[in-house]
């Protein structure tokens, strides 16, 4: 097992005197006292019952101090040097770093169950932090993850590449893989500390894949609160680079396991199913779909590296005015699956690649945003239901091309 990181002398004390508390909520965007006592006072609606306040544990930033004059009462605390962990890590920041904070705090404390609130804390109802944390104490669930509350053209990337392969190579349907909220059990914890922390880094899309391998039991809560979005992320290419980098080197990892998964199965959701809400919004179709084409004209020779002939025709048609732009789901599962061979392989610089999946991309969300433009959330939800079924009708395109690739050569 991974040893925890050294620590100062003083919370090492603290951390003793803390050992055998039986819940920890960690909330990193918390940042003055005031949102510090109202986050204890949700922390005890919340476990009412759960766990004893005297061995619930609220870890939240050194900066967000309780005022001596007005002592919380409820939940120990314990300040720590967090940072915030709801969005894309900013220069000099390693997010994986700080989930790895995470589970050591969550060891040394001996805790059965660890919720971690990325996002705001003010935002979440009691019965939401709840559905974190009770399928943990209660039914032995290792893994919660969040479900939010998006519009239809929010938090595309999750549902066009990360929900949809996950589902495709580890067989559950997690919609939001990627989550600033989890309730997670010892058995996560310990399992984490005992993986070797390379390739880890980044965005930690290894949380719900790795449970998955585990066999661990996964769930999603629904929090009722909208996904969170980092007000300035960066470009879409280096969005990309942020999420598919972490998401292939994963796939690379666990490549012993997920070609021996057949079909999907759903995954249990605590709280009310529902996650799409019906909020108008407009997507620059036009601009999209020129930057497409752009590429199309600028990386064809990159791309013929990576997609085969076949794909490339399909691509060329694209460029051709139509009365409708679309970009055929099973193409687009092809081309993910392409790229993240090609990422394996090392054909070029991984960044580079990547960002050439950029135009591709912009295909897809330009395809799909003129499709559901005026569709209700259920035709959306059956829209993106449609692009999880398409990864896993061809997932054995994959698999082919996994195993000999040297069989094909662009």
């Amino acid at each position: 097992m991974a040893e925890p990181t050294t620590v100062s002398p003083e919370l090492e004390q603290r951390l003793a005197q803390l050992s055998g508390a039986e819940v920890a909520v960690v909330m990193p965007a918390l940042t003055t006292t005031e949102s510090l006592r109202e986050a204890v006072a949700l922390v005890r609606r919340a476990l009412d019952g759960l766990a004893p306040e005297n061995r619930t544990v609220v870890a939240h930033p050194d900066g967000a101090l309780a005022d001596p004059a007005h002592p919380t009462d409820g939940a120990v605390l314990l300040p720590l040097p967090f940072g915030a962990m709801n969005g894309f890590p900013g220069p000099g920041q390693h997010l994986a770093e700080m989930y790895r904070a995470v589970f050591r705090l969550s060891h040394r404390l001996g805790v059965r169950a660890c919720a971690l609130v990325g996002s705001d804390p003010a935002l979440l109802s009691a019965d939401a932090l709840r559905r974190l944390v009770a399928p943990v104490l209660e039914q032995n669930f290792d893994l919660i993850t969040p479900l939010y509350l998006r519009g239809r053209f929010e938090g595309l990337l999750l549902s066009a590449v990360v929900a949809p392969l996950v589902r495709a190579l580890y067989g559950r349907r997690i919609l939001f893989p990627l989550g600033a909220d989890v309730g997670m059990s010892s058995r996560l914890v310990e399992r984490q500390l005992a993986l070797p922390p390379a390739g880890r880094d980044g965005l930690p899309v290894w949380l719900p894949t790795d449970a998955v391998c585990a066999g661990l039991q996964v769930g999603q809560a629904q929090l009722g609160i909208p996904l969170p979005v980092r007000r300035d992320p960066p470009e879409v290419s280096e969005v990309l680079v942020q999420v598919l980098g972490p998401l292939f080197l994963d796939l690379e990892r666990n490549a012993a396991s997920w070609q021996k998964v057949r079909g999907s199965q759903s995954v249990p959701v605590f709280g009310p199913a529902r996650w799409l809400v019906d909020e108008p919004g407009t997507v620059e179709v036009g601009r999209m779909i020129d930057t497409f084409r752009l590429g199309y004209r600028d990386l064809q020779g990159l791309w013929s590296g990576v997609l085969p002939p076949a794909t490339l025709v399909e691509l060329k048609r694209l460029t051709v005015p139509a009365p409708a732009f679309r970009l055929p789901d099973e193409l687009w599962a092809r081309i993910v699956y392409d790229f993240a061979l090609a990422h394996r392989l090392r054909i070029m610089s991984r960044d580079h690649l990547i960002r050439a999946m950029t135009p591709l991309y912009l295909a897809w969300v330009a395809s799909y945003a003129d499709e559901v433009a005026t569709a209700l959330p259920l035709g959306v939800e059956y829209r993106l239901e449609q692009v999880g079924a398409a990864f896993e009708a061809q997932k054995p395109y994959l698999v082919s091309r996994w195993r000999w690739p040297d069989r094909f050569i662009p």
